[in-house]
């Protein structure tokens, strides 16, 4: 006779087929869902492309304009002798690998334009990724987007026209790129199915 217990056990358990007799039929499992297919790319993909394009293109002249209105200037030579004064690790490691401000001067500008290309290079791939509709590069744009707004405000203030027109230009050209990459039809391209269809 079972007891009480083993009864509200059973209960939560639920029906136990009895014996080690035949089973009860098993169904198979439904198939996968289908990933949604990639649409072909919209018009507004291609013309955030190509305003990143121009974006790439400004931006790297304002900051080799900015390298060369850099070089040998009065600022340079200031900041310079910053560096070699006092006693600390920076001051002596700055009088150790720059004997003369002709140094120090030309490796900045080395400098300055080696993180050109570098910034020209990957953001490029950022934007050949954001062509093929890979979302993650339209999210990691955004973050490049901001860098390159914060850049045209400070060009704005700089009075350097060489410098500041290219880097203006740049941060409304990347106003309209944001906006044409994250529009309806951008933004199903990037993740298929995400988006509700136009009524």
């Amino acid at each position: 006779m079972a007891e009480p217990g083993d009864l509200v056990n059973m209960q939560h358990q639920g029906p136990v087929w009895p014996g080690p007799g035949p089973q009860p039929p098993t169904w198979p499992a439904p198939p996968p869902v289908p990933k949604p297919e990639r649409g072909p790319r919209p018009d507004d993909v291609k013309l955030s492309v190509q305003l990143w394009i121009f974006v790439i293109i400004t931006s790297a002249l304002s900051r080799v304009a900015q390298a060369f209105s850099t070089r040998g200037s009065a600022e340079l030579r200031e900041q310079f002798e910053r560096m070699r004064e006092g006693d600390g690790i920076i001051a002596r490691t700055s009088r150790e690998q720059y004997k003369s401000f002709e140094q120090y001067d030309t490796a900045t500008f080395v400098l300055a334009l080696v993180m050109v290309v570098v910034g020209v290079a990957l953001v490029g791939v950022f934007v050949y990724f954001l062509w093929r509709g890979q979302p993650w590069a339209r999210l990691l744009l955004q973050f490049v987007a901001a860098f390159v707004l914060v850049q045209g405000v400070l060009a704005f203030f700089s009075g350097n026209a060489s410098i500041a027109v290219p880097a203006i230009l740049a941060a409304i050209a990347v106003v309209g790129a944001m906006i044409t990459s994250n529009s309806r039809e951008a933004m199903d391209y990037f993740k298929p199915g995400s988006t509700a269809a136009p009524r």
